[in-house]
């Protein structure tokens, strides 16, 4: 049963899934022509010019006289899902083609499932396990001790805390921005009288766990949140604390110490004038990826659009994951992803039910260090 209850939805989704699923996308949804014709094309019946077959064509099971003894709709399996997946791969199909053919079938099996005409989306568990390594021609790669020199060699002190902050927690842009004095708790007497001036309450999840960064499912893009626009959205289904290590501390505590006087909300990111810094083509972050990883030396051009506030994220789950990038220590995948705030509900159960060990205990072990106060 739906979480809605028994609302009796139309037969035609128990008898016809598909027909009525095709429907509900020309009719409710109104997608286009071209993405109607991708839908049918992965979900239905693959074109004759490709190495591949759609979902419906794919799982299904026939005995030694080629008679069909199951299909998807009676059941679905990890291994239908995993071998669908590989079978795109095989076709010589790119990381990020496959990922688009794949969130196809996500998003009509949930449909589904939200109905109960299923009762699993294997499709959905297979992406959210697969790290889709979506190749860039102009794609850099740099190492944790390069990172650190050049956030090292930033004088100012806002634009290499945000830059600390992009490259400690792979967070999103938006929500970097998005940052408000009450969600950060810093276990620091500095950051308490600044607290107390301003007469700021830490929200409760943070409240009593210092050194954490709370990241809200809200604000969305273009809501107004705590009393402000704001223009970038957090992109997060549940609320997020991420452990806060020594290094960062100490270079947020750096620019608190000289940012400029604000009111509320009490943005943690300002201009000179107090006022908040929320769309992510402000200055200070054009100067952080693009002039000052130019002035460093990081980059040749920080033009091309390859060194971004989005590379940090990417560098983070790099770093961090078992047997990737240019560190020795990591954390579980899974770890990764809840820290990014893109996994799914039983995971974040999971963590959230003992986040002293199972999340911040393992973060602070395994966290890389940029050698900024070295």
């Amino acid at each position: 049963m739906s979480k809605y209850g028994d609302l009796n939805f139309d037969e035609q989704w128990y008898n016809e899934p598909i027909e009525k699923y095709l429907n509900h996308k020309r009719t409710v949804d109104e997608v286009t022509n071209p993405r109607f014709s991708k839908i049918c094309n992965v979900v239905v019946e693959s074109p004759d010019t490709v190495e591949w077959e759609a979902w419906d064509e794919f799982v299904i099971e026939e005995d030694d006289d080629d008679n069909v003894v199951r299909t998807w709709r009676d059941e679905m399996t990890l291994a239908d899902a995993r071998a669908f997946k590989q079978q795109l791969e095989n076709a010589g199909l790119r990381s990020r083609t496959v990922e688009a053919k794949l969130r196809i079938v996500q998003s009509f099996l949930k449909e589904l499932l939200e109905r109960d005409v299923i009762e699993s989306n294997p499709v959905a568990y297979v992406c959210d396990e697969t790290d889709f390594d979506h190749d860039d021609p102009d794609k850099i790669d740099r190492t944790v001790v390069e990172i650190g020199e050049f956030l090292r060699a930033i004088p100012n002190l806002q634009q290499r805390g945000m830059g600390v902050t992009f490259g400690k927690t792979g967070i999103r842009n938006g929500e970097n921005y998005n940052i408000d004095l009450p969600f950060l708790h810093l276990d620091h007497e500095i950051y308490y009288n600044i607290l107390d001036q301003h007469d700021v309450t830490l929200v409760d999840e943070v409240a009593d766990h210092p050194d954490t960064l709370y990241i809200p499912s809200e604000p969305t893009e273009s809501e107004t949140f705590r009393g402000e626009k704001r223009i970038l959205g957090n992109k997060r289904e549940r609320g997020t604390k991420i452990p806060i290590d020594e290094e960062l501390k100490k270079a947020l505590l750096d620019w608190l110490a000289v940012r400029p006087e604000t009111s509320y909300p009490h943005p943690l990111w300002v201009k000179p004038s107090g006022k908040p810094i929320r769309i992510g083509t402000a200055n200070p972050n054009r100067r952080l990826m693009n002039y000052w990883a130019e002035e460093t030396g990081l980059v040749d051009d920080g033009d091309t659009g390859a060194f971004t506030t989005h590379w940090f994220r990417h560098f983070f789950t790099t770093n961090m994951k078992p047997g990737r990038g240019h560190h020795d220590d990591s954390i579980a995948p899974s770890l990764v992803k809840y820290i990014r705030g893109d996994v799914e509900d039983d995971i974040m159960e999971v963590y959230t039910h003992d986040w002293g060990d199972q999340v911040r205990k393992q973060y602070l072990d395994a966290i890389y260090q940029f050698g900024i106060y070295d």
